[in-house]
């Protein structure tokens, strides 16, 4: 599985270096993923980080806790490599000719292609926020913080495109960002669960039709 964050060390000696809690924290991921929110134990996020319950109980009150700081650590690697990937892609780098003359399918195709390697992470964690905050008041709140977050971040990156072409949007931007959001969330679902369909060129396409039906001359 590829992790979207670099591998812990694992000496003792680098272990009292390092932030227990963020430890904690990255270490979680894969148990979380793996056994969902429901299944995980104290013990299985302890035994994965190599630290004892005691450091848990140091930094964490329960699993949900670490569940919330792993999502909100996942989003921060997310926008970075959505930062990334849309500020230095260029038309020449999209894989179709008739991508390369549409400067906005060829960042789109450039920030799927980035992301695609943690969808069924991603896909997991949020399923699962998704599911508990419907149920609990506490994971409601910090899933919309979390989710607001993606959904500005993507909101200045539109903002920033339709400056530059001398556009704007009928929707307001957090609204536009929180659609196309959504699709995108859509079509990563529909490549996990064929497995073998590749939808980076309906991602283009889909999401830049959806963009472009809500732009017009500034």
């Amino acid at each position: 599985m590829t992790d979207l964050f670099e591998p812990l060390p694992s000496s003792a000696g680098t272990r009292r270096k390092e932030n227990t809690r963020q430890r904690l924290v990255q270490a979680s991921l894969d148990v979380f993923v793996d056994k969902g929110v429901d299944g995980v134990t104290v013990d299985d996020i302890v035994k994965a980080a190599g630290f004892t319950r005691g450091a848990f109980y140091s930094n964490f009150s329960n699993k949900e806790e670490v569940f919330l700081a792993l999502f909100s650590s996942v989003t921060d690697e997310l926008l970075t490599i959505l930062r990334t990937e849309v500020e230095g892609a260029i038309p020449v780098a999209a894989p179709d000719p008739c991508l390369r003359e549409d400067p906005d399918a060829a960042v789109l195709v450039a920030a799927f292609e980035a992301l695609r390697p943690y969808s069924r992470q991603w896909y997991l964690l949020y399923t699962d926020a998704v599911t508990h905050s419907l149920r609990e008041a506490e994971m409601r709140a910090a899933l919309s913080s979390e989710l607001g977050r993606l959904r500005d971040a993507v909101a200045r990156l539109l903002a920033r495109g339709m400056e530059q072409n001398g556009e704007r949007s009928r929707l307001p931007l957090p609204d536009l960002a929180q659609l196309l959001v959504g699709i995108f969330l859509d079509l990563m679902l529909r490549e996990l669960l064929d497995g073998r369909e590749d939808v980076t060129e309906l991602a283009a396409t889909t999401i830049l039709g959806t963009l472009h039906a809500f732009l017009e001359p500034a």
